[in-house]
């Protein structure tokens, strides 16, 4: 009986050993990943779309809240005076909310993701061309102010140094601020940014 007894506690302390070696291991994984989001929290990008096809001067900032979230804001000044799609932004200020997802790595705050955001700007709302001069007295160079609320989702690499690239795109709903008789029900939001987490 003794024995038996014997025998029972000692595998109960090797499955407590054991159960133990595990839960420190998890711990140590949870550590560098805490340890990771605290060191590089901030990143700095630019999208290059925004300066390749447009004339403009896109940057994007973002504060890693944790590694599954991070909030920010995108500024946009464009230097263009016209504009193939008739309707363009001359400066925005979007800040917005992040949530990553399926974040599996050391640490997270990278990958797949969904966005809500806000985005206040203003705009000139200027004819189509499509063929043909275009006609005096249907021009219209007033600068309009909207706010938009919008949603959109992208994808963030990061590299073990901090590189990174991140791709999104989304759509907003106009609110109506603007008084401009030929105004956008929505307005989009999209980039190629390549920065620095630091």
């Amino acid at each position: 009986m003794k024995k038996q007894l014997f025998m029972i506690l000692l595998a109960i302390n090797f499955m407590v050993k054991a159960q133990n070696k595990t839960d420190s291991r998890e711990t140590e994984s949870q550590k560098s990943m805490t340890e990771f989001s605290k060191a590089k929290r901030h990143s700095l990008s630019l999208d290059v779309v925004a300066g390749l096809v447009f004339p403009a001067f896109n940057p994007r900032y973002e504060y890693v809240l944790n590694k599954y979230s991070g909030i920010g804001a995108d500024l946009n000044i464009n230097f263009g005076n016209d504009d193939w799609l008739g309707v363009f932004d001359k400066f925005s200020f979007s800040p917005y909310y992040r949530r990553y997802f399926f974040s599996k790595e050391d640490y997270g705050a990278k990958g797949f993701y969904g966005e809500g955001f806000l985005k206040f700007y203003t705009y000139e709302n200027k004819p189509i061309i499509i063929f043909g001069p275009e006609n005096p007295t249907n021009t219209n160079d007033k600068t309009y102010f909207e706010t938009a609320i919008g949603i959109s989702i992208g994808w963030k690499w990061v590299s073990d140094s901090g590189f990174l690239i991140d791709i999104n795109t989304g759509f907003g709903r106009n609110l109506g601020f603007a008084d401009d008789p030929n105004k956008q029900d929505f307005t989009g939001k999209f980039g190629l940014n390549f920065g620095w987490q630091f």
